[in-house]
C-alpha cells in the first residue's frame, strides 16, 4: 500500500510516507515547523516535493491535534481549517482519513515495542491485552482517548479533556489558580499541562512564591527557543531550585489529571502516556509523586493502583498509529 500519513500538532507537522508495494519497501518522513506555513496543503507539498512522490495514495490519514467534526478539524492551536474532503481531491485518493491526534497516539499502542516503553506502575491482576485502556498525551497542549479491545482489534475514541477546568489539590496550588485567574477567565487543565504550562509553573514560583530565579538561568531561558525544554533539563539535573519546584509542581498536577481522566474512563486496564513533553522528563514521572497524585482518589485509590500506567517513549507514535489506522480502515 502507498500510504501518507501525518501527525499535526500546534507546533510541528510530521509527515511519513510509506510504499511497501515493491520488495524494497520505500519509507520517507519529515517535520515541519507549522509557524512557517499559511496552512497543512503547503506542508504537504513541500514534503511531497523534497521526496519526489507523486500525489497517487491508497490511503491518507492525517492526525489532528483537535477535535473532528463530519471530516473537519480546526488545530486548538493554530488557526488552520482542514477539510477531509478538499484533501481527498488535492491528493487524489478516496481513502481520505481525518482523525484527533490521540486517536492515532492510541492505535499505535498494540505495535509499541518494549524498548520504546517505560513501566511506572505495573498494575495487579491485568490481562496482557488490555480490554480498556485511557491514553494521555501532553505536548503544545493535553488531550486523551479512550481505547477498547473488541471484536479481535482495537477501536479509539477522542475526547478534549484538556479543556477540562483545573481543580488544585493543595494549598500551593490553589495559589496558583487565584494567580491564573488574576489573567484568565477560566482556567483549564492544558493550560498548565504543556509546554507553555511548565513555563507558567516557573514564573509563578519566582513572582509569587518568592523562589530565587538564577541570573544565569533567566538569560538562558530569555534567549531559549523552547523555555521549557530548559526548564525540564535544569529539573532533571537538580541544580536549580526553580527549576525543580516547577517541574515537581507539573508532576503533581499531571499525576492528579492522569487519574481523573481514568477515572471518567473506568473500569479499565491500563494508562499510557505519550507526548515529547512527557518523555522528556521520563525519571521524574518515576519517582513516587506523580503515582501518589494519580491513585489519590479516595474510595478509588486501591482501584488505580492496580492499573497499569506506562509512559511511551516514542516520538513517532502518533505517526505510526495513523499507519495502523489507515491500513486497518482499507482491508476491512
Amino acid at each position: 500500500m502507498r500510504i501518507l500519513a501525518g501527525d499535526i500538532g500546534g507546533t510541528h507537522a510530521r509527515l511519513i510516507y510509506v510504499d511497501d508495494n515493491s520488495d524494497c519497501p520505500v519509507r520517507h518522513s519529515g517535520s515541519y515547523a507549522c509557524a512557517g506555513y499559511p496552512g497543512l496543503m503547503p506542508v504537504i507539498e513541500s514534503f511531497l516535493s523534497h521526496y519526489a512522490i507523486d500525489k497517487s495514495f491508497d490511503a491518507v490519514c492525517l492526525a489532528v491535534a483537535g477535535p473532528v467534526f463530519a471530516g473537519e478539524a480546526v488545530i486548538t492551536n493554530l488557526p488552520w481549517e482542514i477539510s477531509a474532503d478538499r484533501l481527498a481531491a488535492q491528493l487524489g485518493t478516496r481513502n481520505m482519513f481525518l482523525i484527533n491526534d490521540l486517536v492515532a497516539v492510541a492505535w499505535a499502542v498494540q505495535g509499541l515495542q518494549p524498548d520504546r516503553i517505560v513501566l511506572l506502575q505495573a498494575g495487579l491482576d491485568q490481562p496482557a491485552t488490555p480490554r480498556r485502556a485511557a491514553v494521555v498525551g501532553v505536548g503544545t497542549g493535553l488531550g486523551a482517548a479512550e481505547l477498547v479491545w473488541s471484536e479481535g482489534h482495537y477501536t479509539a475514541f477522542s475526547s478534549e479533556a484538556g479543556h477540562a477546568g483545573f481543580a488544585p489539590a493543595t494549598v500551593e496550588q490553589e495559589q496558583l489558580l487565584a494567580w491564573l485567574h488574576q489573567r484568565h477567565d477560566r482556567v483549564s487543565v492544558e493550560m498548565l499541562l504543556s509546554g507553555n504550562g511548565i513555563h507558567k509553573l516557573y514564573r509563578f514560583f519566582r513572582d509569587v512564591l518568592g523562589v530565587t530565579e538564577s541570573s544565569r538561568v533567566a538569560v538562558q531561558i530569555a534567549q531559549a527557543d523552547d523555555p521549557a525544554a530548559l526548564i525540564s533539563r535544569r529539573a532533571l539535573a537538580a541544580d536549580d531550585e526553580l527549576c525543580t519546584r516547577a517541574l515537581a509542581c507539573f508532576v503533581e498536577i499531571l499525576g492528579a489529571a492522569v487519574g481523573d481522566i481514568a477515572l471518567h474512563y473506568f473500569p479499565l486496564n491500563a494508562v499510557y502516556l505519550a507526548g515529547g513533553v512527557v518523555a522528556g522528563i521520563a525519571p521524574l514521572l518515576q519517582d513516587h509523586r506523580f503515582l501518589h497524585a494519580l491513585t489519590r482518589k479516595g474510595p478509588m485509590r486501591t482501584h488505580l493502583q492496580k492499573l497499569s500506567v506506562t509512559l511511551i517513549m516514542s516520538g513517532t507514535a502518533g505517526l505510526d498509529g495513523a499507519v495502523a489506522y489507515a491500513r486497518r480502515r482499507c482491508v476491512r
